[in-house]
């Protein structure tokens, strides 16, 4: 199965990256006040859709953007963000993926990310490891935070929502070595999973966008958890994932961030 997905994943990919630096005011929409979406995330996931039925018949699909129903009421699904990164994709700027995540009965099986633009594949087995084009991923051996490069974003202020995260980033940011901005989930995750960053946080992320990196950086030794260090980041809506050396150290500033 993971080959078919991976192929999938980069065949998505290729027909995303083909109108890359090319779009034109009409291949860009609004999805609300301030959420954008273009042309191709929507051609890109209904090929997915497409494809996927036919190598994996009977498997439900959940995207981006369509309307598919309760995700939770699916027992065997593929969540898949047909175009992580649409901001930077619009812009011209590479860190753009295409994430697939496999769900079986509500936990997470396999999952790919495919990087377009760098044409680089990431992927996971539950219980066979995590891989960067054929090399075994191992999460960072940093410490502490002090020498930690973290990552983060901010659709949350964006989205013009009450909780955001600029009072933690504010705190957060002196007791870090630096902090970084992809603006893709799924590219963040796999870069903690490489030890690339030690670690990656943020509010309002949906299913889609971290379904399949959430497995990649735990089957490369990482740990997630929501902004509280309980197991409920997709309920609470706020979550981490880091090489787990420096998640307790992160949690005793971020826990006060999220007290209900």
């Amino acid at each position: 199965m993971i080959e078919s997905l991976i192929e999938i994943a980069r065949q998505a990919g290729r027909k995303a990256h083909q109108h890359f630096g090319k779009l034109t005011g009409e291949d860009v929409f609004h999805k609300g006040r301030v959420d954008m979406v273009t042309r191709i995330d929507r051609e890109v996931e209904d090929f997915l859709r497409l494809e996927l039925d036919r190598a994996f018949p009977g498997v439900a699909f959940y995207g981006e953007e369509g309307s598919y129903g309760d995700l939770a009421a699916l027992d065997r699904v593929f969540v898949v963000d047909p175009l992580d990164g649409t901001t930077s994709y619009i812009h011209g700027h590479p860190f753009y993926s295409v994430s697939i995540g496999l769900r079986e009965q509500g936990r997470t099986t396999a999952g790919v990310v495919y990087l377009p633009y760098f044409d680089q594949v990431y992927w996971a087995v539950r219980g066979g490891g995590a891989f960067h084009d054929g090399k075994r991923l191992h999460v960072s051996q940093t410490p502490e935070l002090l020498d930690s490069l973290a990552a983060t974003g901010f659709a949350c202020v964006r989205a013009r929502l009450e909780r955001t995260n600029l009072p933690l980033f504010t705190e957060l940011m002196p007791r870090l070595r630096g902090i970084r901005r992809c603006g893709s989930a799924a590219i963040d995750l796999c870069y903690v999973a490489e030890g690339i960053y030690d670690l990656y946080w943020e509010f309002q992320l949906q299913p889609w966008d971290i379904e399949a990196g959430v497995l990649i950086v735990e089957e490369a030794g990482g740990r997630v958890s929501d902004l509280a260090g309980g197991p409920d980041y997709a309920g609470k809506r706020h979550f981490v994932a880091s090489n787990g050396r420096v998640h307790e150290e992160f949690l005793a500033v971020s826990r006060g961030h999220v007290a209900e």
